[in-house]
């Protein structure tokens, strides 16, 4: 743990100790990704899938979304988990620019995950279909 040793906001204090970084709320997040992520999206070769839900259960250390789709007239919910490099991209930080990649990259995922699902286990573990 680490001494506190400059101003209020960089941390939760326990006495005079910093507990790690001030995050803000999931619900933001989830905010400003269901704007990047909501609706239909198609890709070459004629997929499709609309983004109905997505949720945000963790934010740091791991950055994890469930999102509800409906691809091929199926209804999915597919979690993606982040770690290192791509969660530390929403430390606090929701610039259009970051929330525009963060939106690509997860809609890329999302289809990858689509295309593979029925012949890579690891991708069949991210998506349980709730029809």
């Amino acid at each position: 743990m680490r001494r506190l040793t400059s101003a209020a906001g960089t941390g939760k204090r326990k006495g005079n100790v910093l507990r790690g970084p001030i995050w803000p709320p999931r619900s933001r997040y989830r905010e400003a990704l269901t704007q990047k992520l909501s609706g239909s999206q198609s890709q070459g070769g004629g997929t499709s899938l609309e983004v109905l839900e997505l949720k945000v259960p963790s934010v740091f250390p791991e950055l994890l979304l469930i999102i509800q789709v409906s691809v091929s007239g199926q209804l999915w919910e597919v979690s993606l988990d982040y770690q290192g490099d791509e969660a530390s991209l929403v430390s606090g930080d929701l610039a259009e620019d970051t929330l525009n990649y963060l939106g690509f990259l997860e809609r890329t995922h999302l289809f990858e995950w689509w295309h593979t699902k029925d012949a890579e286990k690891f991708s069949a573990r991210m998506g349980k279909r709730l029809d």
